[in-house]
């Protein structure tokens, strides 16, 4: 089984706020997944857009994966086990 990335998601802006802000990825996924997934969860139309950042300064690349992420950008809370990784999302360009 894989292993799994804590994401704390912070809205930006006017982006909707989820009520749901707390969510485990497999290591293994993208961005480009979690970005449809919750382009979902807001319910967005196609021609509405979805922006993630990373330390309110950069977007990673859609082809990032969880796991490069994590071990690059996480926040950690003492230990491995609390480490969690913080992305801001927006449905406007915000930073980077």
């Amino acid at each position: 089984m894989s292993e799994k990335v804590t994401v704390l998601l912070q809205h930006v802006g006017d982006a909707p706020i989820l009520k749901q802000k707390k969510f485990s990825v497999d290591r293994a996924r993208t961005i480009a997944w979690f970005t449809q997934t919750i382009r979902k969860l807001m319910a967005l139309e196609d021609h509405q857009n979805l922006f993630f950042y990373i330390s309110q300064t950069f977007a990673p690349s859609p082809d990032h994966t969880f796991e490069v992420l994590k071990d690059c950008y996480a926040l950690t809370g003492g230990d491995v086990s609390n480490d969690h990784l913080v992305l801001h999302y927006s449905t406007t360009p915000a930073w980077g």
